[in-house]
């Protein structure tokens, strides 16, 4: 049995021709997609991939949302309590944003008034490093919010053309 050279040249074609459609995805998305637990399957263009990356992270965020709400209630919550240290009336509707802003603002006025006092000036001292630790919190929560809500609407978009309807 002979086996000419241009029938495996030809199977060899296919062979690569095979693996370079499975190899369309970059690694980077290939890497997500494992780690998101998503099966990587033939002829799956980056689009599509990226389309199924996008819904997942939505799906996780959406999943993770109860944990970020109490990590707002939380936030709300100190805020609240830091407040009262310092001596800033809060009213029940305010808020995050409000109550932190009301709190510097206060802050920078006691800071003024206790310069000759050092004992005063560290008490002050660690009120502000609070403050500063609850704005950063408080900033990423919006920060991983407004991700989520990018996705989202990225997966709608997605959907709207899939279905052509937009």
């Amino acid at each position: 049995m002979t086996t000419s050279i241009s029938s495996v040249n030809a199977g060899s074609t296919a062979a690569s021709e095979v693996m370079t459609k499975k190899s369309t995805l970059s690694s980077e998305t290939k890497a997500k997609l494992e780690a998101l637990g998503i099966t990587v399957t033939d002829g799956m263009t980056e689009s599509e991939a990226k389309s199924k990356i996008s819904q997942a992270e939505a799906q996780q965020q959406s999943q993770n949302g109860g944990q970020q709400n109490s990590s707002e209630s939380e936030i709300l919550s100190r805020a609240k309590t830091l407040a009262s240290q310092v001596g800033v009336t809060v009213s029940s509707d305010a808020d995050i944003s409000e109550i932190l802003d009301d709190i510097g603002a206060e802050l920078e006025t006691l800071l003024e008034e206790a310069e000759g006092n050092p004992t005063r000036l560290s008490t002050l001292s660690s009120y502000l490093n609070e403050l500063m630790t609850l704005e950063d919190q408080y900033s990423s929560i919006q920060s991983s919010q407004q991700s989520m809500y990018a996705a989202m609407n990225m997966v709608s978009t997605n959907n709207k053309l899939a279905l052509g309807l937009s």
